[in-house]
């Protein structure tokens, strides 16, 4: 990539920033952190129960929660970046550009990186720093978990790219984005074992390194309602297959991107 095309993704990921910032989005994720953070802090002494002693089962409680709020923000920074081009009819204003398609998506796939990349550190700062004020301590198995979320967002981001770049609609790029990953690869995660088939390339099984480096017991419903053990495969497998989904995902929405019109 020449130095002018990088020159070009860095303004296309500032102004996608900024276009973030103006909107209601961050501010609503942000409002949600907090809300998980307070309930986390604040319904333990309220019901008398005491907090988690070790600095690993006191984030683990928060990881939990992790998986779900990366989903959520490729959700709503990544589902409908490229769509809403189509749709809303901005790429009229950015296709006649000299400026490439695929300058275009990833100067906003990184945008999007950056601005999820900050909601799980913050809401990670946030656990980390409260864990070290109950427990006095850290270790580092909390940053671990910390960058497993990371990799998992990007993983998260490249697939939303692509269902982006898929469909006509920002509520259909939308809704198929979120059921995809709590819904649609849990369904097919949790009956793989049922056929002796290690679920290590679905997405949302591999993600849960993120709790389990902590300690964190992963579980899940089998046939007949059967509670079983779930399968956590290894890291390196897991972070693999993450930058599998992130690249694969990222390549065909430029493709994809690069080849459709603005005709409905």
């Amino acid at each position: 990539m020449t130095t002018s095309a990088i020159a070009q993704v860095v303004t296309v990921t500032s102004y996608e920033i900024r276009k973030y910032f103006r909107g209601r989005r961050l501010l609503g994720i942000l409002i949600l952190v907090g809300l998980i953070v307070g309930l986390f802090l604040g319904l333990p002494p309220a019901l008398g129960a005491s907090y988690p002693s070790t600095p690993n089962a006191f984030v683990s409680t928060f990881a939990t929660f992790t998986g779900l709020l990366v989903v959520l923000s490729g959700v709503l920074f990544a589902a409908d970046a490229l769509v809403s081009e189509h749709e809303k009819r901005t790429g009229y204003f950015l296709f006649p550009n000299p400026v490439r398609r695929e300058v275009i998506v990833l100067g906003k796939i990184a945008a999007s990186l950056i601005v999820s990349a900050a909601v799980i550190s913050l809401y990670y700062g946030a656990a980390a720093t409260a864990a070290l004020i109950v427990t006095k301590s850290l270790t580092w198995d909390v940053g671990l978990s910390y960058l497993y979320a990371l990799a998992y967002m990007i993983a998260v981001v490249g697939i939303a790219y692509l269902v982006s770049a898929t469909f006509k609609s920002t509520v259909a790029a939308t809704v198929l984005t979120f059921f995809l990953f709590t819904l649609i690869f849990s369904i097919v995660g949790a009956i793989l074992p049922a056929a002796k088939i290690e679920p290590w390339f679905i997405p949302t099984s591999a993600s849960a390194i993120i709790s389990n480096v902590l300690g964190g017991t992963v579980v899940r419903p089998g046939p007949g309602g059967e509670v079983l053990r779930g399968f956590v495969p290894d890291p390196a497998t897991s972070l693999l297959v993450f930058a599998a989904y992130a690249v694969a995902g990222a390549v065909l929405a430029i493709l994809l991107f690069r080849r459709k019109e603005l005709a409905s």
